[in-house]
């Protein structure tokens, strides 16, 4: 393909490099696409997949069946009479056999395949979890018929989904535009190096695969590209064609359009400009704190946990001041389809910072063309409003617009916030009328915002809730409907009742929970299905992330009330995964799967949360932890992309070659519990200065190795020499060199060398004889003992394991002290976070909740607890002394 493409870069730069119109450069963009298919076509074969239905499950006895049926049927045709009836009798019962038989196979196939699996996530958990794909037959569901045209119902589709805006279109501006840099190649690299390479391509079938592979060999191909574009404020109109793929929304009716959500595919190389651009506009926000701290969707360094966490605190904080308080939900239908492109340029014009990049975004929203694939062909229809669903830049698009009224001035006691689309007001005043006529007022704020935007609210999905004693509560209305109370609603997968106690929001997670289980169930079963580990895991990665969603909010501190409901919930769970009988104690399971109980699991999860993220100090177990004492990596560098060319500075090549004159070696070491990092400058194989710092016991061999490349980098900074840093430590170098980096040292790094373009970083291979190595390490090694006490943050991962150990400190007091799983608690005294290598037998055995006497009679199935020998059924009587079971006999404790 590169060969190929070879031949005709030269004259694909050239074509570009002339184009000096939209036009022009609309004929090369086509141009560069065809080439890239073309060259892709020449070297490789297009694979054709016919759907083959291959059905395992059909064996030799099923064959013979059908064919004994088939010659039934031929012989039941050609009698009469009673041989005919007779006959007749006969085949009925052979189908109902043969149906019988099949539908044995077909489940026992599906079982074997199901044990046989050994990826969870894998063919049976998509089958039967997540369930998701595109609709079939599209048409027909959504009631074209069948003699119709498809191309004309296509456009009804597209012209409903798309329709065309009113709104005039406002002239461009005239100011001059502030000089930005161009376009870099570590730029392009940098986006390309993180693309994904199973998303589906655009309508050129140009995936990011083949782009990787044209930009590793022709760089200045879509360098040259890029800059073109940028220096004539271009989106090329081919890349502004999308085509749509419809996903049926749950729960939706399915003949019915807006049931279906449009996902757009769009050309890969337009997908990169956009990024392109995106990070330039996200740097110029940065620079200027445009963007509301209220907005938390699409930001880096938010999350819906701040969101949440700020929502309850608000709430919180009017209850204890004793205030009436009303929580408004506003739902906006489709906000993102019904975005005016006058709003969004009149959103990029208000940053005032006009630039090339403000003005090839603005591009992006002229001469959209949407496209159905149909059997009779592809429609087109003009996109004329609404941000494309899979486009790069509709989300920050969205967020510009929604800062305007996230911006404006509110009263005092009026609270607005968004998660993307998601607005909630919180409003709190001391009476029930005043609560009234401010919560009134601010809808009516709101509406004036969403007139001049053209966004609708639905009021059908918009919710209050009412946080007082008041009894009969202020009513708010928008645009003259009242909007519906509720006592609890659901914000950002979070229930909040009116009440602040959870219990609406576990309950639902409960029956989220159960359904789950219920579907893990159909490729698990007791005696067959996925084996133990793959059931941990499935519940270590799916249902239990997914009842710890939120918990920093709900789950800190937990009632007693909540625990129990917890433990109900991880009990299906427990059980599935051991095989055990349904009365086996939920704390004996826990222990012998390793499995920390729920409640401590979210009360460990809530002070992650609240101490790493969103740096609130925390108690657990009696231990405060403070946020101050830990790395902050919320945030990545806030320099400009096309400033930020370190790449071409830190060489990771395997080959050592020290500059002439001063060389610098770094190293960071742990001994025991001792951390140090140190550094010393050479020249030639003489030492000239030495440098040593003893670090925390919790610090990290990773944190003393950013430590010493930068306290390094900071020597050789005061110097006028061209040095260069070597460090063995490949990841360190990694983070230094990533423009999205969150450790703070790396950070602080970074800034040193963009300012001293002296220093320059290498990596080197350790304990291979160098002796500018060899002195380093063995410097790290003596700054444990003898290195200047230094104090650097530990890193979140110090957290983690803190907590760790309070909860199994904590799990180990509530073991010794519990009432059930005594016979457990006799052979397992210690808990552990591994899973103890016992089969359902003999969990059963252990847990005495198995097929013995003692057991039934317990539960009033026998009535007897005697074995057939006489003596008491239970299980050491089975294992040491039973007359029927004597070869299976172990030696008495």
């Amino acid at each position: 393909m590169l060969q190929h493409l070879g031949q005709k870069t030269k004259q694909l730069v050239q074509q570009i490099l002339e184009s000096n119109t939209k036009d022009h450069l609309a004929k090369a963009t086509e141009e560069l696409q065809k080439t890239i298919f073309a060259a892709c076509r020449k070297a490789y074969k297009i694979k054709k997949f016919k759907l083959k239905i291959n059905n395992i499950w059909w064996n030799q006895s099923l064959q013979i069946k059908k064919k004994e049926l088939q010659a039934l049927k031929r012989r039941t045709n050609k009698s009469e009479g009673d041989n005919k009836l007779k006959y007749q009798l006969q085949l009925s019962k052979k189908q109902a056999e043969l149906k019988r038989e099949a539908k044995k196979a077909k489940r026992n196939s599906f079982r074997n395949t199901c044990t046989k699996t050994t990826d969870p996530y894998g063919r049976p958990y998509k089958a039967v979890v997540k369930n998701k794909h595109p609709p079939a037959e599209l048409f027909k569901q959504l009631g074209n018929p069948s003699s119709g045209d498809t191309k004309s119902f296509a456009l009804k589709i597209l012209q409903e989904l798309y329709p065309p805006s009113h709104s005039p279109v406002t002239p461009p501006n005239c100011f001059p535009l502030i000089q930005e840099p161009q376009i870099t190649k570590n730029e392009i690299r940098r986006i390309l190096k993180k693309a994904p390479t199973k998303k589906a391509p655009g309508f050129d079938a140009i995936d990011y695969i083949v782009l990787k592979e044209v930009n590793n060999s022709f760089p200045e191909i879509l360098h040259t590209f890029y800059n073109k574009c940028y220096q004539l404020h271009c989106f090329p109109e081919p890349l502004k064609k999308g085509i749509i793929v419809l996903f049926h929304k749950d729960g939706k009716e399915a003949d019915k359009i807006k049931s279906y959500r449009p996902v757009t595919l769009l050309p890969t190389i337009g997908k990169v400009l956009e990024q392109i651009l995106l990070r330039r506009l996200n740097h110029t926000l940065k620079k200027k704190n445009i963007l509301h701290h209220n907005q938390f969707g699409f930001r880096e360094g938010r999350s819906t946990d701040d969101a949440i966490h700020q929502l309850v605190e608000k709430i919180q904080d009017a209850k204890n001041k004793q205030l009436h308080t009303m929580v408004i939900s506003l739902d906006i239908q489709g906000a993102f389809d019904h975005l005016q492109y006058n709003s969004i340029r009149n959103s990029l014009d208000e940053i005032n910072f006009p630039s090339h990049t403000i003005e090839t975004l603005k591009d992006i929203l002229t001469d959209r063309k949407v496209t159905i694939q149909t059997a009779q062909g592809p429609v087109s229809w003009s996109q004329q409003q609404g941000c494309a669903q899979g486009s790069c830049t509709g989300p920050m698009f969205w967020n510009l617009v929604a800062n305007e009224i996230i911006s404006e001035e509110w009263q005092p006691n009026v609270h607005l916030q968004a998660f993307a689309d998601d607005f909630i007001f919180v409003i709190s005043e001391p009476t029930g009328a005043k609560l009234k006529s401010t919560a009134q007022a601010a809808l009516t704020k709101f509406q004036h915002w969403t007139d001049k935007h053209q966004l609708k609210v639905s009021t059908e999905k918009s919710t209050t809730i009412l946080i007082s004693r008041l009894v009969s509560g202020p009513r708010v209305k928008w645009d003259n409907q009242i909007i519906k109370r509720s006592t609890s609603l659901k914000y950002l997968g979070v229930i909040i009742d009116n009440k602040l106690n959870w219990a609406d929001h576990l309950i639902n997670m409960k029956t989220k929970l159960t359904h789950l289980h219920q579907k893990i169930t159909r490729i698990a079963g007791t005696n067959w299905g996925l084996n133990k580990d793959l059931r941990r895991r499935l519940y270590k990665t799916v249902a239990e992330r997914m009842i710890l969603h939120g918990a920093a909010a709900w789950a800190y501190p937990l009632s007693a009330r909540q625990s129990r409901l917890l433990n109900s919930i991880q009990r299906k769970f427990l059980l599935n995964i051991t095989g055990a009988y349904s009365t086996t104690p939920t704390a004996a399971l826990q222990v012998i799967e390793g499995i920390l109980p729920l409640h401590i699991k979210a009360e460990q999860e809530a002070v992650y949360v609240r101490t790493a993220r969103l740096r609130k100090t925390s108690n657990y177990n009696n231990i405060n932890f403070n946020p101050n004492n830990y790395e902050d990596g919320t945030t990545s560098t806030k320099f400009h992309p096309a400033i930020f060319q370190l790449e071409d500075r830190i060489s990771l090549k395997k080959q050592f070659l020290p500059v002439p004159g001063l060389n610098i070696f770094t190293d960071g070491s742990k001994i025991e519990d001792k951390t140090g990092s140190a550094f010393c400058v050479m020249e030639e194989d003489t030492t000239k200065y030495e440098w040593m710092a003893q670090l925390s016991p919790f610090n990290t061999v990773f944190q003393a190795e950013l430590l010493a490349i930068k306290e390094a980098c900071l020597w050789a900074s005061k110097t006028n020499q061209q040095i260069k840093v070597w460090s063995d430590s490949e990841s360190s170098l990694y983070s230094i060199a990533s423009i999205d980096t969150k450790s703070p040292i790396a950070q602080q790094t970074q800034e040193i060398l963009l300012k001293s373009t002296n220093i320059k970083l290498g990596w080197i291979k350790a304990h291979v004889g160098y002796s500018g190595n060899e002195a380093a390490d063995a410097l790290a090694k003596k700054a444990t003992q003898e290195g200047i006490p230094t104090f650097i943050p530990a890193p979140r991962n110090h957290i983690k394991s803190l907590l760790q150990k309070e909860s199994i400190i904590r799990w180990q007091k509530e073991w010794d002290n519990g009432e059930t799983g005594r016979s457990v608690h006799n052979v397992l005294p210690k808990v552990k976070t591994t899973s103890t290598p016992w089969q359902r037998p003999e969990i059963m055995f252990v847990t005495g909740h198995g097929p013995f006497p003692t057991y039934l009679k317990r539960f009033n199935i026998r009535s007897s607890d005697s074995c057939g020998c006489g003596k008491l059924g239970n299980p050491l009587h089975y294992a040491t002394s039973c007359l029927f079971t004597t070869s299976y006999h172990l030696t008495k404790p």
